[in-house]
């Protein structure tokens, strides 16, 4: 009981304290904000939607992968319903929260828990491995104006996350932690999966850089800028995964580096907004997905035909 308060009292301080300083950032260069030359633009919101679907259908097609690789005997479609309601959680302060949503819809199947939990570690280290990645790429080529202790930090969780995914180290933790007999993941299979999240992350990267010129007319010049930052911040915060509450981080960390070529409010502005887009974003696609799968179960049970009995 007492543990569990402290978590809440930690979470709440680290929510507070991050609303604090971006609440301080815009009040000091309000000035500059109410300055700037702020614009909407439709066209590139929508084109942003309809990168972010793509993306989302490769991660969710990677997860298909990952759990079929594993042994799971589930169908693929309970695989994607199962990860595009859990990716919703993904929103809530602090990143765990998903990994438990999606372990109690598995649960529900009966599936392992520990290996559902386990898969999702996996899962997490590519994607954190794959956002170096593509931050690394973009290093040389319009993502040089970052600070350079940002570049070893990169270096340092690809050397860590490639240990970790090792096949060998890979199957120890599916055994060892997942409690499970599992065929040893091959290479060909783990660098397929960290391609997919590759272009996942220059995906996600271009939609936030959409958002950026739809918001603030960000100049095409600085488009690898915006990928390069957007996946930064994506590895980085694997850091701060096991902390009550991941809240803000993202936000913080894209207005530190979006600062460098906008007014830091702005930036702040544009955190804050792409935010509130992507998870409006998340909520559409969601409901696309099952909107769409109920309409077509209802289609399917209409045209079943109906066997009349013989008199």
């Amino acid at each position: 009981m007492l543990h569990s308060l402290r978590v809440r009292a930690l979470a709440s301080l680290s929510i507070a304290a991050t609303i604090a300083i971006l609440s301080y950032l815009i009040y000091q260069g309000r000035d500059a904000l109410l300055a700037y030359s702020w614009r909407i633009d439709w066209g590139a919101i929508a084109l942003a939607f309809g990168i972010m679907l793509i993306t989302f259908a490769i991660v969710a097609a990677a997860w298909v992968a990952e759990m079929s690789a594993v042994g799971s005997v589930l169908p693929p479609c309970v695989h994607l319903n199962h990860y595009i309601a859990s990716h919703l959680i993904r929103r809530l302060p602090g990143t765990i929260w998903y990994i438990l949503g999606r372990s109690y819809l598995y649960r529900q199947q009966g599936e392992s828990i520990r290996l559902v939990t386990v898969v999702s570690s996996l899962e997490l280290v590519l994607l954190t491995i794959a956002a170096a990645l593509v931050a690394i790429t973009l290093w040389g080529a319009g993502f040089q104006q970052a600070s350079s202790p940002y570049f070893w930090m990169l270096i340092a969780v690809v050397s860590i996350g490639i240990l970790l995914v090792h096949p060998k180290s890979s199957h120890w933790l599916l055994q060892r932690i997942g409690k499970v007999e599992v065929p040893q993941l091959r290479y060909s299979q783990l660098l397929l999966w960290l391609l997919l999240y590759f272009i996942a992350w220059v995906g996600s990267g271009l939609t936030f850089y959409l958002l950026a010129y739809a918001f603030t007319g960000l100049s095409r010049d600085h488009a690898l800028f915006a990928i390069g930052a957007w996946a930064l911040v994506g590895a980085l915060s694997t850091l701060v995964f096991f902390l009550p509450s991941n809240f803000g981080f993202t936000e913080l960390g894209l207005t530190l580096l979006m600062s460098a070529v906008m007014p830091t409010p702005v930036a702040v502005t544009l955190a804050l907004a792409t935010r509130i887009t992507m998870t409006a974003f998340d909520l559409f696609a969601v409901g696309l997905w099952f909107g769409g799968e109920a309409i077509w179960r209802k289609v399917n049970t209409h045209n079943q035909p109906h066997h009349r009995s013989e008199p």
